[in-house]
């Protein structure tokens, strides 16, 4: 059985360890090695909108939001900023004028693709020291966190 004290010491050392590599001059190295597209670097939530538009052929700009937990104006702004980066483009929707369809480019799922591989690469890298029973274990706490961090936060929200 784990005391209260040692449990608090494991919640400040994790998050000492976020902040450090957060802060650390590596994360914003490996940041720019990862995301670099189009001489800019992208921010993760570019990256996270272009890796969620290059999934499918094509998105109505709502379902897009909605993928992205994000409201309509969010997920607009963030597809504007990849056309003009020229790795995403928008339309009408042809069957449906009151709709805008978000996709892709040729680029973006270039660009998509290429920041998969090098982060999967990257991942595999770190965690060559750990045995596989280790990265599962660290799989299923960070899974376990996620999940708590967001029910956490919905209860928080919910109200009183």
């Amino acid at each position: 059985m784990v005391d209260r004290r040692a449990e608090e010491d494991a919640g400040d050392r994790v998050i000492r360890a976020i902040q450090n590599f957060s802060r650390s001059p590596a994360r914003a190295e490996l940041a720019h090695a990862l995301y670099r597209a189009g001489g800019k670097d992208l921010t993760p939530t570019q990256v996270d909108a272009l890796e969620t538009l290059a999934s499918r052929p094509e998105w109505r700009m709502h379902e897009f939001a909605a993928a992205l937990d994000i409201n309509q104006g969010a997920a607009s702004r963030t597809t504007d900023r990849l056309v003009r980066l020229g790795l995403a483009e928008r339309r009408p929707d042809e069957t449906d004028r009151r709709y805008v369809i978000a996709q892709a480019t040729p680029a973006g799922r270039r660009i998509s693709g290429r920041i998969q591989r090098d982060r999967y690469a990257l991942m595999q890298e770190v965690l060559a020291d750990l045995t596989d029973e280790k990265r599962v274990v660290l799989a299923e706490l960070l899974e376990h966190v996620t999940e708590a961090m967001a029910a956490t936060l919905t209860r928080r929200s919910a109200p009183q």
